[in-house]
C-alpha cells in the first residue's frame, strides 16, 4: 500500500483506483506503524474537503473510505483518524455537515467509518456531539431512507447513549426519539411477515429492528422517564410497550436459537416496563383464550433453550455447546429468566401458570427430582450449576418466586439438597417442618433431601459395592476440579488431598487380578 504515497498525481483516477483495490484485496498485509500513519495522513489529506477528492468520482471516494475503514479497524497508527480534523472529514463524506442529507454508498462508508471510531475511541463522541450531529441523526431518521443508513445512524445513536450523557435527555425531551423510534418499529414489524424473505443486503429490517431495540434500551436505562408514562395521566398507555410485545408474537423466532436478535433484544427492552400499571397490555382481557399468550411463547422459548443447554450435567459440555452456537449460554438466557419471573412475580394467574409448567405436581419421584430429562429436572439440575453463576441464580430466583415465596413448597418441588445453597445465601431461615416424613398426593414418604420417594432411594454408602463407591467417587473429584477451574474460590480437592497424605493409595492392577482371581 506504500504504493499509494508514490502516485505523483492522485487526483488521476485511472492510477489510484487500481493501488486502492489491490489495497482491499490484500488487506491483510501488516503495515507498519509509521507507514500507517502516513497513509493514513494521505487519505484524509486527499479526502479534505477541498483535497483531490474533487477531481475523483463517487467510486474512488467509497474506495479512498473503505480503505480507511480497514486500516482504522486497528487504532494503531490512525490517531489522525480519531483527531478533530480527521473525524470532520468524515462528517463532511457523511453528509451531516449540512442542511442536506445524501443516502449513497459513499456518506454510508463515512458513516461506517464514525460508528467504528465511536466504538473504537471514546473521545470522538464528544465530537459527534460538538458538531451537532445527534440532531442531524434524529432528523435523518424521519425521512426516507435505505435500510442500511437507517441502520448506521441506529447503531451510532446506540453508541452515542452507551453512557450516562446529557444526549440522553437531549434526545427524549428535545428530538422526539421515542416518536420516531415507535414509528420505525412499528413499520419494521408490520412490513416483516417471515424469516424467509430473502433480503439482498447483509443488512436487513431485522437487523435494522435489532439496533433500535438496542438504542430502546439505552434510553431507557439512563432517561427511565420513558417508562413512567403512568405518571402523566392514568389511562395514556406507552405507545412502544404493544409495539415491542408484536416483536415476541408477530415474527417468528430464529431457529436453532428461539432467543437470538431480534427477540432477545426485545426481552431486555421488556425489562424495563411495570406489569401491574399495564396488565392490559401484558395480559388483554379481552382474549380470553390467549390472554397468556405472550407469558406461553416466553416459556416455550425458555424450554427450547434449557433443553438445548442441559442435556445431562449442565456444566460437562458447556464450552463445546457455546462453541457450537457462538454464543455465552449465561448471558443469553438469565434476562429471559427475569423477564418470566417478574411476569409471575406481579401477577398471580401468570405465576400458577409458570408453576405448573416448570414445577408440575405429577414429577416423578422414583428418582432424585434433578435426575432425568424432564423440564423440571433440567431446570432443578442448573440450581447447582457451578459454570453457569448468572443461569443458576436466575432460575433459582424464579423457581422461588413461583412457589410463592415459600420455602417449605420450594423444598418440596426442588428437593432441600438443591435448595439450601440458594435458601443460605438469600439468608431465608431453613423450613423446620423439613422431615423424612413428607409425602404428595400418593402418601408415600418422601426424602426431603432429594424429593425422592424413599422406597425409590438407592443404597446407603455402606450397601454400595467396590465399582458403585469408585463412580461416586469419580463423580466427586470431576466436580471438585470443575469448581477450582472457575477460579471462584480456592479449594483442595479431599480424593487429591486424601492420596497425598497417603490415606489413600491406588490399588495396583496385580492386586486387582488378584482379588478377582
Amino acid at each position: 500500500m506504500s504504493s499509494y504515497l508514490l502516485i505523483e498525481d492522485r487526483t488521476n483516477i485511472e492510477v489510484v483506483s487500481p493501488v486502492l483495490t489491490s489495497f482491499l484485496s490484500n488487506s491483510s498485509a501488516s503495515l507498519d506503524v509509521s507507514k500507517k500513519s502516513e497513509l493514513v495522513s494521505a487519505l484524509l489529506s486527499d479526502l479534505d474537503e477541498n483535497g483531490v477528492q474533487l477531481k475523483w468520482n463517487d467510486d474512488v471516494r467509497l474506495l479512498a473510505l473503505q480503505t480507511l475503514k480497514t486500516l482504522g479497524r486497528d487504532v494503531n497508527g490512525c490517531e489522525l483518524l480519531f483527531s478533530d480534523k480527521g473525524f470532520l472529514i468524515l462528517l463532511y463524506h457523511a453528509s451531516l455537515l449540512s442542511n442536506k442529507m445524501t443516502d449513497t454508498p459513499v456518506a454510508q462508508e463515512a458513516l461506517t467509518c464514525i460508528a467504528n471510531s465511536l466504538l473504537l475511541r471514546e473521545s470522538t463522541r464528544d465530537l459527534f456531539e460538538k458538531y451537532n450531529c445527534v440532531q442531524k441523526v434524529c432528523h435523518g431518521l424521519k425521512d426516507t431512507i435505505s435500510t442500511k443508513t437507517q441502520f448506521l445512524y441506529s447503531r451510532i445513536l446506540f453508541l452515542m447513549t452507551i453512557k450516562t450523557s446529557p444526549i440522553v435527555k437531549q434526545l427524549i425531551d428535545d428530538l422526539e426519539i421515542i416518536d420516531i423510534l415507535y414509528n420505525i418499529i412499528n413499520n419494521i414489524v408490520k412490513g416483516i411477515s417471515s424469516y424467509t424473505v430473502v433480503e439482498s443486503s447483509p443488512i436487513t429490517r431485522v437487523t435494522l429492528l435489532s439496533e433500535q431495540l438496542k438504542v430502546l434500551f439505552n434510553l431507557m436505562h439512563y432517561g427511565p422517564k420513558i417508562v413512567r408514562e403512568e405518571e402523566k395521566g392514568k389511562n395514556q398507555e406507552p405507545p412502544l410497550l404493544p409495539v415491542i410485545i408484536d416483536i415476541i408474537k408477530e415474527i417468528p423466532p430464529p431457529s436453532p436459537l428461539p432467543l437470538g436478535p431480534p427477540h432477545s433484544h426485545a426481552i431486555h427492552a421488556l425489562l424495563n416496563f411495570p406489569v401491574v400499571p399495564y396488565k392490559s397490555i401484558w395480559f388483554p382481557p379481552e382474549q380470553k383464550t390467549q390472554q397468556y399468550a405472550l407469558l406461553d411463547k416466553f416459556l416455550e422459548t425458555l424450554k427450547t433453550m434449557i433443553c438445548i443447554v442441559v442435556k445431562g450435567d449442565p456444566d460437562a459440555n458447556i464450552e463445546n455447546g457455546q462453541k457450537k452456537y457462538g454464543i455465552n449460554f449465561d448471558e443469553v438466557i438469565p434476562p429471559l429468566v427475569a423477564l418470566i419471573r417478574k411476569l409471575a412475580e406481579e401477577d398471580e394467574l401468570a405465576r400458577t401458570i409458570t408453576r405448573n409448567r416448570l414445577l408440575p405436581d405429577d414429577v416423578d419421584r422414583s428418582k432424585p427430582l434433578e435426575k432425568g430429562d424432564s423440564l423440571s429436572a433440567r431446570l432443578i439440575r442448573l440450581m447447582t450449576s457451578v459454570m453457569l453463576p448468572n443461569l443458576k441464580d436466575g432460575i433459582s430466583e424464579l423457581l422461588y418466586v413461583i412457589c410463592d415465596q415459600d420455602a417449605n413448597l420450594f423444598v418440596h418441588h426442588v428437593g432441600y439438597g438443591n435448595a439450601a445453597g440458594f435458601l443460605m445465601s438469600r439468608n431465608i431461615m431453613i423450613p423446620p417442618s423439613i422431615s423424612s416424613k413428607q409425602t404428595d398426593h400418593s402418601e408415600k414418604p418422601i426424602n426431603p433431601i432429594t424429593g425422592q420417594y424413599l422406597d425409590e432411594e438407592a443404597p446407603l454408602l455402606s450397601d454400595m459395592t467396590d465399582e458403585e463407591k469408585e463412580r461416586e467417587a469419580e463423580r466427586l473429584f470431576v466436580l471438585f476440579e470443575r469448581l477450582k477451574k472457575t477460579g471462584v474460590m480456592n479449594v483442595v480437592n479431599p480424593l487429591e488431598e486424601a492420596v497425598r497424605s497417603g490415606k489413600l493409595n491406588e490399588v495396583p492392577d496385580n492386586e486387582e487380578k488378584d482379588e478377582s482371581d
